[in-house]
């Protein structure tokens, strides 16, 4: 069988393609970035300067959560995002009612956006968790430390780096609702 330019050139449209969706990006994993960005990508896709970076993370303070200000940490494994962290607690001017009532407003926002969530209780610290089929979400409030503090985690669930993994989670599964921030 002979190969022609006709054919080299399907076969070089058929692997950019297939390039193009693996690579392709459908919706964020959180707020505006995808897991495995890099963190270059994250800095690139955030609006506000970074208050703190190094090798593993980046951490943003002052960051827009729902009508009210809390801290944001992204974590790496090498140069590929792993997680991403809201953080929200009591200081002189947020009190332990400003965050228990925060954690009902934001736990109601997320089950509108990902549905009913699994709740368990241990003493002073409740935590609720959702699984979509990228990410776990876990939002945890309790007196912890240096006082009542709540936080929301993103986890990335395909950080395998086996990309038919990856490809196999791009299906059809969105979110309920979309919710600026969550």
């Amino acid at each position: 069988m002979q190969i022609t330019y006709q054919h080299l050139f399907y076969a070089l449209l058929v692997q950019l393609t297939m390039a193009g969706q693996l690579r392709a990006q459908q919706t964020a994993d959180v707020r505006q970035v995808r897991w495995g960005f890099s963190p270059k990508l994250v800095k690139e896709a955030e609006s506000l300067k970074p208050t703190s970076t190094r090798k593993d993370k980046i951490v943003y303070s002052r960051v827009p959560l729902v009508n009210r200000t809390g801290g944001l940490e992204y974590d790496f494994n090498g140069d590929s995002l792993l997680s991403a962290t809201y953080y929200y607690y009591t200081t002189p001017s947020i009190t332990q009612s400003d965050v228990t009532a925060a954690s009902t407003e934001l736990e109601g926002l997320l089950a509108e956006k990902y549905g009913p969530g699994k709740i368990v209780q241990v003493g002073e610290l409740r935590t609720v968790n959702w699984l979509t089929p990228r990410t776990q979400i876990r939002l945890a409030l309790g007196n912890v430390d240096r006082g009542w503090s709540l936080e929301i985690v993103y986890l990335c669930r395909v950080c395998s780096g086996d990309p038919k993994v990856d490809s196999q989670t791009k299906g059809s599964w969105k979110a309920k609702k979309e919710i600026n921030d969550l």
